[in-house]
């Protein structure tokens, strides 16, 4: 039975990479269509840069590297991990030509598959803080096994601040309500699919309940803050 679940979990964080492969060359023009996305991405870097004031910082799911511009100037020492190859074949391309920030540490493919650094750490030293903006947790369905990886790469007092999409129940019960009853039945994330030309992505709306259990072993939970005009909020972890 685990194993069957282990695989259907390793099927979706496939098709969840394949759909971001396909969407990456309309995936910045998407974002910029809305206005909102610029802001909350500013509210995430001011409370980042509040928070971390230097060292290493993994950029988990970086997607094009929208972020790579802040975190540069803010002179942290960057780990760029993203495990769609178009997506980060985009960030590449943008920091060569418009950054140039020569000390970036792109990940290669293997090391970005999270559920083997416990096993296979590539990184040759902690990190500082982790950043994870624009839903990447939601695209990950055993997030007991990733905050379990995440603390294996992050120093003892080190900060995680991950951006989710928003999980108060009532909201989630007006948007889903099919997939919240199931959830509530089974204890399970509530999930729908998002469809992009012939590509599919699942999304996983994890409790705060949900987070802090599949966390409690290795972070301390430290607060959330709402950022409910935007339909996200954000957390912020420290590593015990």
């Amino acid at each position: 039975m685990n194993n069957r679940s282990n695989n259907s979990k390793s099927t979706i964080i496939g098709q969840n990479i394949a759909f971001y492969n396909e969407i990456a060359g309309s995936y910045d023009n998407i974002l910029d269509k809305e206005n909102f996305n610029k802001l909350v991405r500013e509210k995430v870097a001011d409370k980042f840069c509040s928070i971390v004031k230097s060292g290493q910082v993994l950029d988990f799911g970086g997607g094009t590297g929208r972020d790579l511009d802040w975190l540069t100037n803010n002179n942290y020492h960057i780990f760029f991990c993203e495990p769609s190859v178009a997506m980060r074949e985009k960030a590449i391309e943008y920091n060569q030509t418009i950054l140039h920030n020569d000390t970036i540490v792109f990940l290669d493919y293997k090391t970005t598959d999270f559920t083997t650094w416990q096993h296979d750490l590539s990184f040759l030293q902690k990190m500082d803080a982790v950043l994870s903006n624009f839903a990447v947790f939601n695209c990950i369905p055993d997030i007991e096994l990733l905050f379990k990886s995440l603390s294996t790469i992050v120093k003892p007092g080190g900060h995680l601040l991950a951006l989710i999409l928003d999980n108060r129940f009532r909201k989630v019960m007006r948007s889903h309500f099919k997939s919240a009853v199931r959830s509530f039945i089974f204890r399970t994330p509530v999930q729908f699919n998002v469809q992009f030309n012939q590509h599919q992505q699942t999304v996983y709306i994890h409790t705060t309940g949900q987070i802090k259990k599949a966390s409690e072993t290795y972070f301390d939970f430290h607060n959330q803050e709402f950022l409910r005009e935007y339909g996200y909020s954000l957390i912020h972890l420290i590593r015990k």
